[in-house]
């Protein structure tokens, strides 16, 4: 990896880092996971193997250091990598995606990692207050997956004007 890579794969990480840990759990310890909207970003800039592999164990590091669903370490390392691998894929489906299939990508990567964090965490450690998965999943995957696909549209405008303007890549 280059160091312009690894330097944007640190200021995306130190940003969803910042971000997940303010903002409050609202359904048994479960938020929007902002670490994941970076996540992706990094990931459809920088559609290779390596790079989606390192950024999936950095943020699900940094997810598991600052959960605060009990026992949800090691189902937030779980679910980022496959998600960082699966958002790779995508952006080898769609690599010249528009708007539409972009904001397609945000929701449906955020649909497999809210499915697979809460389905290692029911497994590993059992849901909190014995929620099922379907009202967790409904509660908090879903609208989150929503805001998800319409905020990574906006955000990756702003990187493109970004790239552009400072001839990074």
């Amino acid at each position: 990896m280059k160091t312009k890579t690894l330097v944007q794969g640190a200021i995306f990480i130190a940003l969803g880092t910042m971000l997940h840990y303010v903002v409050p759990g609202f359904f048994n310890g479960m938020k929007p996971d902002f670490m994941l909207f970076f996540m992706i970003a990094f990931v459809l800039i920088y559609p290779d193997v390596k790079s989606a592999l390192a950024m999936g164990v950095a943020m699900g590091l940094m997810a598991a250091v600052t959960t605060q669903f009990p026992g949800g370490q090691l189902p937030s390392l779980i679910d980022k990598i496959i998600t960082a691998l699966a958002v790779m894929a995508m952006a080898r489906v769609f690599p010249e995606a528009g708007v539409v299939k972009k904001a397609l990508v945000y929701f449906l990567a955020t649909m497999v990692s809210g499915t697979i964090f809460l389905a290692s965490a029911m497994f590993l450690v059992g849901l909190p207050g014995g929620a099922p998965f379907g009202a967790m999943f409904a509660a908090v995957v879903l609208p989150t997956a929503v805001l998800t696909g319409v905020c990574g549209v906006v955000f990756e405008k702003v990187v493109a004007v970004h790239f552009r303007h400072s001839r990074i890549r």
